[in-house]
C-alpha cells in the first residue's frame, strides 16, 4: 500500500507506515504538497528568507560600516547571520507544519494570516538560539559534534508546532525521533539545509549593491521559494513520518 492515497485531500495515516522511512517516499510526497501548494508554499518563502537576508543586510550596514570596528563588527555580524538564518529556516517550518498537517493529514487549513496568528513564534525562536548556540559549541569543538548535535535536534521546530511541546520538551523529543533514524536525518535535512545556507549567503550583498536592503530581500527570497521551501517541506514531512513511527512502534516494525 502507498504510504499516501491519491485523493484530493491527501492524509498518510499510521496503518500505512513500515520499516523504516524511505528516501524516495519522504521525497516524493515532499514535492507533491510543494506542486499542489506552491504558492501557499513558495510564496511564504519569498517573504521569510528575504526578510532575513535584508535584516541580515542591515546588520552588515549598521555594525560593521557604522558603529563597530570591522574584527568586532565582523564577528558580531557572523553570529547575528546565522542565527537570523536559523530563525528564517525554524520559523518557516512551523508555517509549513500548517500547510503540510492540512494537505496530508486533514488538519484545518488556515490562511497564512491565521497561520501566524496560532503560530508559537516565541517557542520557535527560543528553539532556534538554543540550535544555534549549541550547533556553534559543537562545531568549535571540531565539526563533527556541531553535525551531531544539529542532527539530532534538526526537528525541533516541526515537533513544537505539531506536538505543541515546550522548548526543551521539544529538544528531548526530537533527539528521540532522530537517533534511530539518524543517517536519514542527516541526508534529508541537515545536509540539505546546509547547501540551502552556503547558497542563500553565496551573495555578499553589500559589497555588490550601494543599497542592499532590496536587492538582498529579492533575490534571497527568490531562492528560498526555489530552494528553502523544499527543503523545509522535506524537513517537515520526516518529522510527521517520525512521529507516526515512534507513536505506533508495532506498526513501524512491521
Amino acid at each position: 500500500m502507498a504510504i499516501w492515497e491519491r485523493e484530493e485531500t491527501e492524509v498518510i495515516t499510521s496503518a500505512e507506515v513500515h520499516g523504516r522511512p524511505r528516501l524516495r517516499v519522504v521525497v516524493g510526497t515532499a514535492l507533491r504538497t510543494y506542486r499542489e501548494r506552491f504558492w501557499r508554499v513558495a510564496g511564504t518563502a519569498f517573504v521569510v528568507f528575504g526578510a532575513v537576508a535584508a535584516m541580515d543586510a542591515f546588520a552588515t550596514v549598521l555594525v560593521i560600516d557604522r558603529h563597530v570596528s570591522r574584527p568586532v563588527g565582523a564577528a558580531i555580524t557572523s553570529a547575528a547571520s546565522a542565527v537570523f538564518a536559523m530563525v528564517g529556516v525554524v520559523v518557516y517550518a512551523g508555517i509549513l507544519d500548517k500547510v503540510v498537517g492540512a494537505h496530508l493529514h486533514g488538519h484545518p487549513d488556515l490562511r497564512i494570516p491565521e497561520i501566524w496568528q496560532v503560530l508559537p513564534l516565541r517557542r520557535l525562536i527560543a528553539a532556534d538560539v538554543v540550535l544555534a548556540f549549541a550547533t556553534f559549541a559543537g562545531l568549535a569543538l571540531f565539526v563533527v559534534p556541531g553535525v551531531v548535535v544539529f542532527t539530532l535536534w534538526s526537528l525541533v521546530g516541526p515537533v513544537i508546532t505539531i506536538e505543541d511541546r515546550a522548548v526543551v520538551s521539544a529538544l528531548r523529543r526530537s533527539w528521540q525521533l532522530v537517533r534511530p533514524h539518524f543517517w536519514i536525518t542527516l541526508l534529508l535535512v541537515t545536509v540539505p539545509l546546509q547547501v540551502e545556507q552556503a547558497v542563500l549567503h553565496a551573495i555578499h550583498y553589500t559589497e555588490i549593491f550601494e543599497h542592499p536592503l532590496v536587492p538582498a530581500f529579492l533575490l534571497n527570497g527568490l531562492l528560498g521559494m526555489v530552494i528553502g521551501s523544499l527543503v523545509g517541506l522535506v524537513e517537515v514531512v520526516l518529522a510527521y513520518d517520525l512521529i507516526s513511527r515512534a507513536d505506533n512502534p508495532d506498526v513501524g516494525s512491521g
